[in-house]
């Protein structure tokens, strides 16, 4: 045997170890990946499915009338201590 085919081997191994070590690498960056996609559609569909606030009432006639009440008396008392 050569001396030029062990250090043939040796190189070709070394760049078989790198390249496992990399796609390795790559493997776990996708698995992870993976998990925050899984993540993020598990609180999507938690958001999508939780029941919104109800809207807040319109104000209704009685508080119309109490504004309405409230100003006339302020234009009345104004009115009055002007003249």
């Amino acid at each position: 045997m050569y001396r030029d085919d062990d250090f043939a081997r040796t190189e070709r191994a070394k760049l078989l170890i790198d390249e496992i070590a990399g796609l390795e690498r790559d493997k776990l960056a996708h698995a992870a990946a993976d998990r925050r996609l899984e993540d993020a559609k598990r609180e999507l569909s938690t958001l999508q499915s939780a029941p919104s606030p109800p809207a807040p009432r319109p104000p209704g006639i009685v508080t119309h009338l109490i504004v309405f009440s409230v100003a006339a008396a302020a234009t009345f008392a104004g009115y009055t201590l002007l003249f």
